[in-house]
C-alpha cells in the first residue's frame, strides 16, 4: 500500500538496499533477518553467488542509518537513502528493505560518535552480554554516556547499547576532509576482504563502497557509487596524481565509469576493492586497469 513519506533508521547492523523484493535469492536469507547475519550470508557466497548478485543488490546501509519510506507492501519497504546521495533520485539512494530492519530513529543525545574499526560489538553493558556483532565502520549513532571505557549509545526503536571506546571516535559532521594519509590509513583496515556487489559494510565492498564508507567516518556523505564520484571535487589528469586522490576507471568500449580506488603512490599504485581479484588491494595497477585509468579526482586536506 502506499503511505505517506515518513522517516525511519535501520535497525540492523546493515540492511540490504536492494532494487526489488523480487530479485532477492533463497541464500540471502540471513542478511533479511532481525538481526541480520551478515557473516554467515557473506561465507555462503563464492564468486558466482558475488557476481550473481549485480542487478539484484545495489548498496547497504548501516545501523542508525536514516531512511525516507515512500511505500510499504508485504513486509518491504521502498526507501530513499540520503547518506548515499545518487544521480538515480535527488531524496538518496532508491531501494528495497525489509520493513523488520527498519525502527523509530535513535533519541538525539547532542553528541555523535563513529566506528572506526572494520567491525565491532554491541554489548548490553560495559564490556556486558553482546547484544549485536559487526557493526560497522562508519556507523554513526548518538552518545548517551561514558563509563568503564566504553560509551552508551542509543539505537533506533528505543533501546540503548554499549560500544568499546576504542573502537570509536568523535562524529563531526561535514568536518574537515581526510588528508591522505587519513584516506590511505583508513583504506588498508581492509586489504584482503572479497569483493562484494553493493558492498558498503566492513565486512563486504565493492569499488565504490570503499570510499563512500571512509568519507562516511569523516562527517562526509558521498556517492557510492563509481560514476557519481567521478563527479565530485577537482580533477586530476592521470599525470597528476598523487596518494589520496581518487583514481577513475572507464572502459574504453562503452566510455562508461566502472571502477574507483584510492590512489597510494602515484597513477600505479592504487588501493582498490577488485572484481576481477575479488579482493581489496593495495598495489600497482594491471595492464587493463591502466588503459582503463583515465583521470582523478581530488577531496582531500593535503
Amino acid at each position: 500500500m502506499n503511505e505517506p513519506t515518513r522517516t525511519m533508521s535501520v535497525a540492523v547492523s546493515a540492511a540490504g538496499l536492494w532494487t526489488s523484493p523480487d530479485v532477492v535469492r533463497p541464500l540471502d536469507a540471513p542478511a533479511l533477518g532481525t538481526p541480520a547475519r551478515l557473516r554467515a550470508w557473506a561465507a555462503a557466497q563464492g564468486p558466482d553467488e558475488r557476481r550473481d548478485l549485480w542487478g539484484r543488490l545495489d548498496s547497504q546501509l548501516l545501523l542508525g542509518e536514516t531512511v525516507l519510506v515512500a511505500e510499504v507492501r508485504d513486509g518491504w519497504a521502498r526507501v530513499n537513502a540520503p547518506l548515499q546521495p545518487s544521480r538515480k533520485d535527488p531524496r538518496g539512494y532508491p531501494g528495497w528493505l525489509p520493513l523488520a530492519q527498519l525502527a523509530a530513529p535513535a533519541e538525539p543525545t547532542g553528541e555523535q560518535v563513529v566506528v572506526t574499526e572494520q567491525v565491532t560489538e554491541l554489548r548490553d553493558g560495559p564490556d556486558g552480554r553482546v547484544v549485536a556483532d559487526d557493526v560497522s565502520y562508519a556507523t554513526v549513532l548518538p552518545a548517551r554516556r561514558r563509563q568503564d571505557s566504553f560509551t552508551e549509545v542509543t539505537l533506533p526503536g528505543g533501546g540503548t547499547g554499549w560500544l568499546a571506546d576504542k573502537h570509536l571516535d568523535t562524529y563531526r559532521a561535514r568536518g574537515p576532509l581526510p588528508t591522505t594519509e587519513q584516506l590511505v590509513a583508513a583504506g588498508r583496515l581492509f586489504l584482503g576482504l572479497m569483493y562484494l556487489a553493493g558492498g558498503t559494510h566492513g565486512l563486504m565492498l565493492d569499488c565504490s563502497g570503499l570510499p563512500h564508507l571512509i568519507y562516511r567516518r569523516f562527517g562526509h556523505s558521498v556517492p557510492r557509487d563509481a560514476s557519481d564520484l567521478a563527479l565530485l571535487g577537482e580533477h586530476v589528469e592521470v599525470a597528476e596524481l598523487a596518494p589520496g586522490d581518487l583514481a577513475v576507471f572507464q572502459n574504453d568500449e562503452t566510455g562508461d565509469v566502472y571502477h574507483t580506488g584510492i590512489c597510494t603512490g602515484g597513477e600505479q599504485q592504487v588501493l582498490h576493492v577488485s572484481q576481477p581479484d575479488w579482493a581489496c588491494l593495495d598495489g600497482t595497477l594491471s595492464e587493463r586497469r591502466r588503459r582503463h585509468l583515465v583521470s582523478g579526482r581530488r577531496l582531500r586536506s593535503e
